[in-house]
């Protein structure tokens, strides 16, 4: 595992410095380094998504461990470098590109690296953490259906307020990322992570969470594009009780509609985006999914 001696060394090799655009900050402690790969329990025969790998740092320890890694880096920089770097290790595929093809796609060169099965293990840039964890569940969701890619369990580093509101069932933090993660996986937050243990050093602290696939829960999900439309029509109007979210113009379901299918569920009429549980917006999703959209 490099130390920030080594790192230095290899951007200086590359002619390149941490990008604050790509949210690049290298962790620089290694017994921290050492409980991610535990946690994320690579075997053998595991393919690996590592987004962001920067100088190579998590690269190598992954290596050890994997059938493949394949390390998506958006620096165009670190991408020569990288593959000087790994230029030995038959295991390792480098895609010098950008994970997210939108913000709301994985890069379809991405997933047919990695497919059919895969898991993800990075210290996430925070600028696309968010939409990043979203877009993987929604695979594996689309995967349990018979078509896409399947991510077993995620693993990664990603700012401690993300993790909070990954990780929320109830209050501020509450948000449709959390209604996702409930409804689709298993989370576990790990150990917080001061500044100290990257360089540069960030002015909040990090946390380390896993996620695991649940496919059984997953199952319970009749279509991810009515859960994506509900989660959207009533969060982007937060404040708003729910049944009025679907008198906003261009949305995806009638009043009418919205308040039958709330009363079969058996939730107030006068509830919140926030008052509503994981469980109670997939049953929305399944009733006003048999219905229209």
């Amino acid at each position: 595992m490099q130390t920030l001696r080594t790192i230095r060394r290899l951007l200086d090799q590359a002619d390149s410095r941490p990008v604050k655009r790509f949210g690049q900050c290298f962790l620089i402690d290694k017994s921290l380094m050492q409980i991610i790969v535990d946690l994320a329990d690579v075997q053998p025969g595991d393919t690996v998504l590592e987004v962001g790998p920067g100088t190579g740092s998590l690269t190598e320890e992954l290596l050890t461990r994997a059938k493949k890694v394949v390390a998506v880096e958006i620096d165009r920089k670190l991408g020569p470098m990288l593959e000087s770097h790994f230029a030995e290790a038959a295991n390792f595929t480098l895609l010098n590109t950008d994970v997210l093809a939108t913000k709301h796609r994985i890069a379809p060169e991405v997933l047919a690296a990695v497919g059919p099965r895969a898991t993800m293990v990075a210290n996430l840039p925070y600028s696309i953490a968010t939409s990043l964890i979203v877009e993987l569940l929604l695979e594996s969701w689309r995967a349990a259906k018979g078509e896409g890619v399947r991510f077993d369990s995620l693993t990664f580093i990603v700012q401690d307020e993300v993790a909070q509101r990954l990780a929320a069932r109830k209050g501020g933090e509450y948000g449709a990322t959390s209604v996702y993660v409930a409804l689709l996986g298993e989370i576990q937050l790990g150990r917080v992570l001061p500044g100290s243990s990257f360089w540069p050093a960030p002015k909040v602290e990090s946390r380390l969470v896993r996620i695991d696939f649940d496919p059984e829960q997953a199952a319970k999900l009749d279509d991810i594009n009515t859960l994506q439309a509900l989660l959207g029509m009533i969060f982007t109007q937060r404040r708003k009780r729910i049944a009025t979210t679907a008198g906003a113009r261009n949305a995806p379901f009638t009043k009418v509609a919205m308040r039958a299918a709330m009363e079969i569920i058996g939730i107030d009429i006068d509830a919140r985006a926030d008052q509503v549980t994981p469980e109670q917006y997939r049953q929305l999703a399944n009733e006003l999914g048999s219905t229209e959209l």
